[in-house]
């Protein structure tokens, strides 16, 4: 009998192999790759450019923990969380390079951990393309290594909305939020509430955010209580304060500053008032995006709430990953929030102030750009070219953050160098600092600063005179810019090399500098107009006036005998041009009037050193003696002086006015058979010169 059974192995069952174990692959780790690419853009880019000096907001923050240098003023509208952010390090060491480097760490960390905040909420590469895109912006790696509230007020309204989503269901969320908010409040007070406010709205309106409800509200009111309480203090309660920092910022009111924000949009940091015109459009494409890219981002979260609905009803499937509409909305509401009342409610504008809506808006952006990507025929082709289109965006970023930090080295290291000119000039602690860029020239000179007038207005004028009286003092003005106050118009003024400014010293100040210093030159060579050199100290009439009357009131007779006299300027090519002139004594000051496009006047617009003779007058000897004024020729367009001018000498118009800034005056005469020369300078006494018979040589005396 034929055995038909089959085989065993063909009819029992394939043994099941093991299956192997699913390997777990961890994912990148792009965050930290964004945060350490940015702190290394501010090391290799932005510290060596302001690793030198501070800026002016920044001395105004340090100085106030800083134990080596006294406080500057602290106006109304700031607040301290910065100051107390760096205090730890200031009181260690007075290194900015290591100040520098301590908030690029700092501001690199604390990317990563706003950011990070959202990694349970949204796809961990979204949060990363959204950490780049707010990092890749100049004004966010500028601001890493400063000393200013702005960035620290963006990272934090990052983690705040992350937090306040979490809080529903996560305890822990719920004390970070409330900690989160005390540190933006703490650091700037306004956007402190500006970010509370659309989410206590939110929290009050939907019921499974209500947990979050004490941490809105105990956490602002914990970071407010400083500013509170100073406002009481310094200033008379809270509103008087609201109303004081409203006049520093020229106003609180409807002002429409969307031009002005374009217009700063690739610089300058400060724009007041802003009347610069858009630098480099092309650079701008990001920012113009902007607005669009945020109306597509509430179009497709009110594309998807509809899909919810169809889903919630049986209408249609459920998307693979749909996100939630809130993790969409609420950062665009809040960002919007927060430029609110630097778009509308004041008249000027600068980068830094819409870094917040900045941060919080790249998180909707990002997963705009992964739902392209995604909803693409051709997701890899597209995804290849939105990368290649963020990196021209970081490019164009690179190329504004490069101009952007050598106008910042240029700025402060002009800071710098009035210091140290000002501690040549004498200036060592206790002394004090005002007029034009007072707060961070003081305050890198060891200085006291104060203004009489301004937004830093911090003394009145008898209270400056006092100080001035009994401490080293300078007076900043802009270099034949800007005529000296009244009660400076005797004050003698030395330029401060490797800047714009004069430092305007009193009168027995100015004698103790130039006491202190060996002049290598001997005044009263003859006629030569080696004295006109740019770096002598210069005054007014009023100030040779006051240092020597009876001098003064001689020179001045002696000009007055005859209508013309000899002016001595440079031409172009450096050789003298001597023109006739009339002089003018009027209110303190030796004007000069010329008529329009003369040579003598384009001379001076070029170099503005110059000489008057006076005229000698008829015959051949030296009876009524000889005077030579010499100094600086400032030209005066203030239309109000020009008229005054006008009105009482009465010219034939137009002219041109200048104002005469003295470096020397010299006196010679004839007195018993010896020639007799009088020198005197800004801060020194006469200084007489006899030069005798050929058999005794010259004799100087003072």
């Amino acid at each position: 009998m034929e055995n038909t059974a089959a085989p065993a192995a063909a009819v029992l069952p394939p043994r099941p192999q093991p299956r192997q174990p699913r390997r777990y692959r961890r994912p990148a780790p792009w965050l930290g790759l964004v945060a350490i690419g940015y702190a290394l853009v501010q090391l290799a880019m932005v510290i060596p450019h302001t690793g030198h000096a501070l800026g002016w907001d920044e001395s105004v923050y340090v100085s106030q923990v800083d134990p080596r240098t006294p406080p500057a003023y602290f106006s109304a509208p700031r607040s301290r969380g910065v100051s107390l952010l760096v205090a730890p390090l200031v009181a260690a060491t007075d290194s900015i390079p290591a100040l520098r480097i301590l908030l690029m760490l700092l501001s690199a960390g604390a990317l990563y951990g706003a950011f990070r905040v959202w990694a349970r909420l949204l796809p961990p590469a979204q949060v990363a393309l959204a950490a780049l895109l707010f990092s890749g912006l100049w004004i966010t790696q500028i601001s890493g290594p400063a000393v200013m509230p702005n960035l620290w007020v963006a990272i934090g309204a990052v983690a705040a909305v992350g937090w306040f989503l979490r809080a529903s269901h996560e305890t822990n969320a719920r004390w970070w939020l409330a900690a989160v908010l005390a540190g933006v409040t703490l650091v700037r007070t306004p956007d402190g509430g500006w970010l509370t406010l659309p989410l206590l709205i939110g929290a009050i309106g939907v019921r499974t955010w209500r947990p979050a409800l004490p941490a809105l509200i105990g956490g602002p009111l914990l970071g407010a209580a400083q500013w509170i309480g100073e406002a009481y203090d310094r200033f008379g309660g809270i509103g008087e304060r609201l109303n004081i920092s409203s006049d520093v910022e020229g106003g609180m009111g409807l002002h429409f500053s969307v031009g002005a924000a374009l217009r700063s949009l690739n610089g300058p940091q400060l724009c007041r008032p802003c009347e610069v015109p858009l630098r480099h459009p092309e650079l701008t494409v990001w920012w113009l995006a902007l607005p669009v890219l945020t109306l597509l981002c509430v179009h497709a979260a009110l594309r998807d709430r509809q899909e919810l609905r169809r889903v919630r009803v049986g209408l249609g499937r459920p998307a693979a990953r749909l996100p939630a509409v809130p993790l969409t909305v609420l950062p665009i509401v809040c960002a919007a929030t927060l430029a609110l009342p630097y778009l509308l409610l004041i008249g000027y504008s600068a980068p830094r102030f819409l870094m917040p809506s900045y941060a919080l808006l790249a998180l909707p952006i990002a997963g705009l750009v992964f739902r392209a990507v995604r909803a693409a025929r051709s997701p890899q082709h597209l995804a290849v070219a939105l990368g290649v289109v963020i990196t021209l965006h970081l490019a164009s970023q690179f190329v504004i953050l490069h101009h952007t930090a050598k106008q910042s080295d240029h700025t402060t290291g002009r800071y710098r160098a009035a210091a140290q000119g000002l501690q040549r000039l004498g200036l060592r602690p206790p002394c004090l600092v005002t007029g034009d860029r007072a707060l961070p020239v003081a305050y890198h000179a060891g200085c006291s600063s104060a203004q009489t007038s301004g937004n830093n207005r911090s003394t009145t004028l008898p209270t400056l005179l006092r100080r001035a009286a009994r401490e080293p003092t300078a007076l900043l003005l802009r270099r034949g810019q800007a005529r000296p106050p009244s009660y400076a118009r005797t004050w003698v003024a030395y330029p401060l090399p490797g800047t714009e400014w004069n430092a305007y010293l009193p009168p027995d100040q100015a004698r103790e500098s130039e006491a202190g210093k060996s002049r290598q030159e001997t005044s009263g060579n003859g006629p030569s107009m080696g004295a006109m050199t740019m770096t002598y100290p210069t005054t007014s009439w009023a100030g040779f006036a006051a240092a020597e009357p009876a001098f003064a009131d001689w020179a001045q007779d002696r000009f007055g005998r005859y209508r013309h006299h000899v002016l001595a300027t440079l031409r172009q090519d450096g050789s003298p041009r001597v023109t006739p002139l009339e002089v003018t004594f009027s209110s303190g000051e030796l004007w000069l009037g010329m008529m329009p496009d003369s040579r003598k006047a384009l001379d001076l617009r070029r170099d503005p050193r110059f000489s008057v003779q006076a005229n000698p007058g008829p015959g051949e000897g030296l009876t009524e003696g000889d005077v030579r004024v010499s100094g600086r020729a400032v030209e005066v367009t203030d239309p109000e002086t020009v008229a005054r001018f006008a009105e009482e000498v009465r010219p034939p118009e137009p002219f041109h006015l200048y104002r005469a800034e003295l470096t020397e005056v010299v006196h010679t005469a004839l007195e018993n058979g010896e020639m007799v020369l009088r020198t005197w300078r800004p801060g020194q006494p006469v200084q007489v010169l006899r030069r005798g018979t050929d058999d005794s040589p010259p004799r100087v005396e003072g």
